[in-house]
């Protein structure tokens, strides 16, 4: 029962970020309540069960039977199974801050093809708040200020994602991660032929992370 009742607090953190990913900047994240973003009907409670709602609709709107993104309910699966692993001592509290924080900025940039730097903001708050500060912190953040003011090869949000990682992981994670983090990108990008100059490396950042904790957990 206790698993269970953990679980859904995760999806419902992640229902309540996935909110966030759709409104922000534009829009409260209060209100109006949630509603379809077809018919702009308001939803009732039973509508926003997190995972569930959309397994009985078939992710569907009950309303006006508009299809409702898939990505709500693989995030909310996701933020669910974060939490469980934080409760059966996988993941960290500050691993779980910091893949969660590349979560929303990689969907979030996949999205709107912006940089959501006040959401980078609070979730650097939580992770100093628990961690405190180090060199290599300040390292990342000083080249993601270097990427506003000049044209570098990586947008300032990847260092800004890099200096929460070097806060989470050591150095030598941080550059095991780069690593495997380029070569997935490099093996995604050729695979499927993408030809566009500005290419999102949040996302390879995260899957870098997810691909090193466990090999980390059994080589090191």
């Amino acid at each position: 029962m206790k698993l269970i009742i953990l679980f859904l607090f995760g999806a419902s953190l992640g229902s309540f970020l996935g909110l966030v990913i759709d409104r922000f900047p534009d829009q409260s994240i209060i209100f109006p309540a949630s509603y379809c973003n077809h018919c702009k009907k308001a939803l009732k409670a039973w509508d926003l069960i997190p995972v569930f709602s959309q397994i009985w609709r078939k992710s569907r709107c009950g309303y006006c039977q508009a299809k409702i993104p898939i990505w709500y309910a693989f995030f909310e699966v996701l933020t669910g199974g974060l939490v469980l692993l934080i409760e059966l001592q996988v993941l960290s509290l500050a691993q779980f801050l910091l893949i969660l924080a590349g979560l929303v900025l990689a969907i979030y940039d996949i999205k709107h093809r912006e940089y959501p730097l006040m959401v980078w903001l609070i979730f650097a708050g939580l992770v100093l708040a628990l961690i405190g500060f180090n060199l290599p912190f300040f390292f990342f953040l000083m080249l993601g200020l270097l990427a506003e003011i000049f044209p570098l090869k990586m947008g300032s949000g990847d260092f800004l994602y890099m200096a929460l990682i070097a806060l989470v992981f050591s150095v030598t994670d941080l550059l095991w991660i780069i690593q495997i983090s380029s070569f997935l990108g490099i093996f995604f990008t050729v695979s499927l032929r993408q030809k566009s100059p500005q290419i999102p490396f949040i996302p390879y950042l995260l899957l870098g992370i997810l691909s090193y904790l466990p090999i980390a957990s059994f080589v090191f």
